[in-house]
């Protein structure tokens, strides 16, 4: 057995397809109309065709559930930064810096499902190397070998 990704239940697909496309930047590669598959493994399936296919009701679903999330990374962390700024986009949160250094934000989709950009771990690792810490220094910050960072740094 294979995982494929993930596939997240939503209310308009239209809208859906939109803020991923044009907030998180990744493309459509498949769209049947009520499902999607999106670059990077995620599927979107309308609310109604999932309810047909499991023969559930609209009260099975809930939405806001802040358990899970869906997790990106971005090389042009401040880009993306900038740009979310001059969007309607509810945030869970700000913008911080983890314990191994990188920087991430957490903001909702349009059906509330979480979704955590990160920066992009060669380009935290570049960013604290250029700070002066040694590749022993960043092994030891980011739980990663020192032969790990070294590879990061190229």
């Amino acid at each position: 057995m294979k995982f494929k990704g993930p596939m997240l239940v939503v209310k308009d697909i239209e809208i859906a397809k939109r803020f991923y496309t044009e907030v998180i930047g990744v493309r459509v590669i498949a769209d049947f109309g009520e499902n999607a598959t999106l670059t990077g493994g995620l599927a979107l399936q309308t609310e109604s065709s999932w309810a047909t296919f499991t023969k559930c009701t609209s009260d099975f679903f809930t939405y806001q559930g802040n358990v899970a999330e869906m997790y990106f990374e971005e090389e042009d962390f401040d880009g993306f930064l900038k740009k979310i700024s001059t969007l309607e986009v509810e945030r869970v949160g700000e913008e911080m810096e983890m314990p191994w250094g990188q920087r991430v934000l957490r903001l909702y989709d349009p059906d509330k499902h979480i979704i955590e950009i990160g920066e992009d771990m060669k380009v935290m690792m570049k960013r604290l190397y250029e700070t002066g810490l040694s590749i022993e220094q960043l092994a030891e910050k980011t739980f990663m070998s020192p032969k790990i960072v070294a590879k990061m740094l190229r």
